[in-house]
């Protein structure tokens, strides 16, 4: 798929879950973590409001994967950027919820939650990438190296 189309269908979802937020009131529980709105009841008790997070947590995950793809820097320097990016939200996430912060909304902060665990899958393929276009940088260059049948010195 072009990345200008998923481009524009992680914006449509950034817009379907500010309109879905607009329908629904926002949450008013207590959370002692992030990870604890995905309890069984919790989940299921707040069913809309769950799905306005998965859509946002998807789009959040798109825009950053398609961030990160654009740039043209060393698969490893991308992996180590979504791995600190995932660590640092994680941190985040979790203070904003224990603190009952008000800068971020109680949804955003659980879907930025679920969006920056997601972001460790591109890390793990950002890092084979560079394993194997590194020992293939390896491989040729120590296939130049080598005398060809025939060629004098």
């Amino acid at each position: 798929m072009k990345k200008g189309y998923l481009l524009i269908f992680a914006i449509g979802l950034f817009i379907l879950a500010y309109v879905l937020d607009a329908v629904v009131t926002p949450l008013r529980i207590i959370l002692t973590t992030p990870y604890n709105y995905f309890t069984p009841e919790i989940f299921t008790r707040y069913a809309f409001t769950s799905t306005s997070i998965l859509i946002k947590a998807v789009a959040s995950l798109l825009a950053i994967i398609l961030i990160i793809s654009s740039v043209r820097i060393n698969n490893f320097v991308k992996a180590g950027i979504l791995l600190l990016l995932s660590g640092l939200t994680q941190l985040y996430t979790l203070q904003s919820v224990v603190t009952n912060s008000q800068l971020i909304p109680l949804e955003w902060s659980i879907s930025l939650t679920i969006a920056s665990l997601l972001l460790l899958v591109p890390t793990v393929i950002y890092f084979i990438w560079g394993v194997v276009g590194l020992t293939r940088n390896k491989l040729t260059k120590n296939g130049d190296n080598t005398v060809q049948e025939g060629q004098v010195y």
